[in-house]
């Protein structure tokens, strides 16, 4: 027998995506005592931070992270790769960014404790001691994209930045020198023309 939910005949039962494990506030301090080791793969539009200075969301971020203590600090080192769509700004066509990021971070819990962290770890806030593996990552891929992005050979780009400068290049006065020969040359009135020369009585 057929039953039917509170969606009148559709047979479809939505429910609420599950938040991925990479979202969700880990601690930091138990992956640290666990030694834990973690490979992630995270689609570009789950960086919120990271979208707004892409060219497109399609593609993929991998990384790896490793937890462990140095004192006091539950530390993590990362490893980011993968590659970006972003919009040169000289042609304003999509290229490929190369992201091939590391770091060694110490994840403190408020920034009182920044000033504790030691010269070779980079103080990142985990705030009451969580953090989402996501976050981590994103931290890291905000450091690796360009300031400005552009093709690395400017020949990439050249053809249709050819093409802007040529459409940009403007002349208002172009045919000023014609006119101005055309308004000062002596005018001839039309009495004086063959056609319109008056005969003396």
């Amino acid at each position: 027998m057929r039953t039917y939910f509170d969606l009148g005949r559709v047979d479809t039962y939505y429910t609420r995506p599950m938040s991925e494990a990479w979202s969700k506030p880990r601690d930091v301090g138990a992956l640290a005592d666990e030694q834990a080791d973690l490979e992630l793969a995270i689609p570009l539009a789950e960086f919120s931070r990271v979208r707004a200075r892409l060219g497109a969301l399609e593609g993929t971020i991998s990384g790896h992270v490793h937890f462990e203590r140095d004192g006091e600090f539950a530390v993590a080192a990362l490893e980011v790769s993968g590659s970006v769509p972003l919009v040169c700004q000289r042609c304003l066509k999509l290229m490929p960014w190369k992201i091939d990021g590391r770091a060694l971070v110490a994840l403190i819990a408020a920034d009182s404790q920044a000033d504790r962290v030691p010269e070779h770890l980079e103080p990142m806030l985990a705030a009451g001691g969580k953090i989402s593996l996501r976050d981590l990552l994103e931290e890291e891929l905000l450091l690796a994209l360009p300031i400005v992005a552009m093709h690395s050979d400017a020949r990439g780009c050249e053809p249709a930045a050819r093409a802007d400068e040529d459409r940009a290049v403007q002349r208002p006065f172009e045919r000023l020198g014609e006119l101005l020969k055309r308004a000062t040359e002596p005018s001839i009135a039309p009495e004086e023309t063959d056609h319109g020369r008056s005969k003396k009585s």
